[in-house]
């Protein structure tokens, strides 16, 4: 019954449906689709569309499964995104503020499946790894690009060797200084809104027909020509033209807007050639070696990067087998991030190369595979989809099926050469790290259980923010070569509706930090208004007791890590064991009414109690300056007693002046940095 209710579906016979569309508060397009009788609670399907050069001037689509999914219950959602073409630096948010405008409309769902394919299957599995969404029990990625960063050191390689194949012929537009290889946005064609579109794209890239004349008949094209055609088309790993033109498209304008677009990297380099060796020796030999910003690189593989924290989420992904776009070693990073429970990862073998080139049955094929397997039934095999295709073909679906059991993927590093590896965070990065020029402030870093770290930022408020003193928090996640920070929060207590004060972590920012060794880095913060962006240089402090970077990480039980009251919410004690008796403490308080506290010391072998001070008399970021500020005694703490477990005792003592704080805390341990074992039984 199922295969003629989907029959009828293709024939147009489809449920009824209410249909909106229109635009977000933050004036992104947005088109929902719900069928009769959804109701709060019910599934709702997070369509993502692919790749668009060209920005969204109406709704976006609901897909090419959207009246089947209606009739089965589905509500479906879609955002234009606010950005065009790389649009993973807003996709996740667009997509929150969709969701959000459905809750408002229609009432919450009780699950979401994202769908979509291209850079949309990208986005989808990234949206099956964000917190804070209504469950996701399954998602659909057709063709994703989920290798994520890594497709644009693709596009370097290709953009780069293309100086070297095209030196005397066909020079492309010269971007400024430091990136010339990078074209100025006002270089890149207005009119070019589809970049598969051959016409447009050889439109606008004469020199490449100079260089290569790929759009000159074969007979007419130089000997010289053909030469530099072959070697560019191995470098971009195709055998066909149309994709060969396709991909220089990208690695010329889409890469340019990557780089310079002000809501993406904005003028900083992300990507690296240094140290990479290629095939073709005239290459591996002419090409530029350009040096990543490793601040900028991380915040590209933050933002486009699938990690695989998808919790107990299925994902069913399907590609084509000669997809010289996104090419099927995607699926390698899928199978080599999810457990094989969690994925079923399927090669359609095709004749002639397609990108995304499948048939309607085999697209119905995999999305009802993967309602079954959501729904409690067996993990499906690729044999499995292809039964169930050709079922749906014999039910009306049109297209072929073309499921292939023994397909085999290549890895990633055999498809796109592999950059020199990034620096591995471990237990050793914890402790004090500052900027010398700005001596007076500084942050606690904390690796955690990988991949989890947690950083307290002692600084000075922004513009506009009252008090002397000021400090953020935030938990983050370690990736390849740094720690990104994504939701940092200022913690005060502000005054409540009953008069009295309530502890709220304010939303602030994010912090990326970055190491290019074990005593040095770089950290960017970007914060709201009065606080704004900007980058210092890190270097170490103080290292954790046995965990210096001298030494494979062997650290005693200590008390190192965060220390606080539950019954005095918002401060706290930050305990640092250097080795030799002597130990850094930190303390920090929420204040009151939105005013903030921190203060430091050292604990000296033998003292009987520990003097903390503070420091103030300057601003955050660029009005920081270390000669204005004053160091003072906070308070003395006579007593703070904790154990390698989780429990301990401390007293305080503020100078007169200070904001009021418990005279006796009850300490209980709130966090343990990676590789500082508790005390033995």
């Amino acid at each position: 019954m199922r295969f003629v209710a989907m029959l009828l579906l293709l024939l147009g016979l489809s449920a009824h449906a209410q249909e909106i569309s229109g635009t977000t508060a933050s004036g992104v397009w947005y088109r929902i689709a719900v069928p009769a009788g959804w109701q709060a609670g019910g599934p709702l399907v997070l369509y993502q569309h692919g790749f668009n050069f060209s920005e969204a001037d109406g709704p976006p689509s609901l897909g090419p499964l959207r009246d089947v999914m209606l009739s089965q219950g589905y509500a479906v959602a879609a955002s234009a995104y606010a950005q065009r073409g790389w649009a993973v630096f807003t996709a996740i948010e667009d997509n929150r503020e969709l969701l959000a405008l459905f809750t408002e409309e229609y009432g919450a769902p009780g699950e979401i499946v994202p769908f979509g394919g291209s850079l949309g299957g990208l986005l989808a599995l990234k949206l099956a790894e964000t917190p804070g969404l209504p469950p996701v029990r399954g998602a659909y990625a057709l063709c994703p690009a989920a290798a994520g960063s890594r497709l644009w050191d693709h596009a370097i390689d290709m953009r780069l060797a293309y100086d070297v194949v095209c030196d005397g012929s066909g020079r492309l537009p010269r971007g400024p200084q430091p990136l010339p290889w990078a074209l100025d946005l006002g270089d890149i064609p207005a009119d070019i809104e589809d970049l598969e579109n051959q016409v447009e794209v050889l439109r606008a890239l004469i020199p490449l027909n100079q260089c290569t004349g790929v759009n000159l008949p074969e007979p007419l094209r130089s000997s010289g020509m053909k030469r530099r055609l072959a070697q560019l088309m191995a470098v971009a790993g195709t055998d066909d033209e149309t994709f060969f033109i396709t991909n220089m498209a990208y690695a010329i304008y889409a890469l340019s807007d990557v780089v310079r677009a002000p809501d993406k990297m904005a003028g900083r380099n992300p990507l690296a050639t240094r140290g990479v060796a290629y095939a073709d020796p005239a290459i591996e030999t002419g090409i530029a070696r350009v040096d990543a910003d490793p601040l900028a690189a991380l915040s590209l593989r933050w933002a486009s990067d699938f990690r695989g924290a998808v919790g107990s989420a299925k994902v069913l992904s399907l590609h084509t087998s000669d997809d010289q776009l996104v090419v099927p070693a995607n699926q390698d990073v899928l199978r080599r991030h999810l457990p094989a429970g969690q994925l079923v990862s399927a090669i359609v073998a095709e004749q002639a190369p397609s990108h995304c080139g499948f048939s309607t049955a085999e697209g119905l094929a995999g999305w009802e595979a993967l309602r079954a397997w959501m729904a409690g039934g067996d993990r499906p095999q690729v044999a499995d989809l292809q039964q169930r295709c050709q079922a749906l073909a014999t039910a009306g679906a049109d297209g072929d099926c073309r499921f292939d059991p023994q397909a085999s993927v290549p890895a990633l590093d055999a498809v796109i050469p592999p950059r020199p590896a990034a620096t591995a965070i471990d237990a050793r990065y914890s402790g004090l790290w500052f900027d010398p020029s700005r001596a007076g402030e500084g942050i606690y870093l904390e690796i955690l259980d990988a991949p989890r770290a947690h950083v307290y930022f002692y600084t000075y408020p922004g513009q506009g923010v009252a008090g002397d003193q000021a400090w953020l928090n935030g938990v983050g996640t370690v990736v390849d070569g740094g720690i990104v920070f994504d939701q940092v929060t200022r913690p005060v207590r502000q005054a409540g509706g009953d008069g009295g004060q309530q502890f709220v972590h304010e939303p602030w920012g994010r912090i990326l930090i970055s190491f290019d060794g074990c005593d040095r880095g770089r950290m960017r913060w970007e914060g709201p208004e009065g606080w704004g962006s900007g980058e210092v240089a890190l270097t170490r402090l103080s290292a954790l007791e046995g965990l210096n970077c001298d030494a494979a990480p062997a650290a005693p039980p200590q008390t190192s890590g965060a220390w606080f009251d539950p019954a005095f919410t918002g401060s706290g004690f930050l305990i640092q064991q250097l080795g030799h008796g002597r130990s850094w403490i930190g303390w920090f308080d929420a204040g009151a009414d939105g005013v903030q506290t921190w203060a430091e010391g050292t604990i000296e072998p033998g003292a009987s109690q520990l003097t903390l001070f503070n420091r103030a008399g300057t601003r955050f970021g660029a009005g920081f300056d270390a000669s204005q500020l004053v160091l003072a005694p906070w308070g003395e703490v006579p007593v703070l007693e904790v154990s390698c477990g989780d429990r301990g005792r401390a007293e305080l003592r503020p100078r007169p002046g200070q904001l009021p704080v418990p005279a006796t805390l009850d300490l209980t341990r709130l966090t343990r940095p990676l590789g500082t074992p508790d005390c033995p039984p």
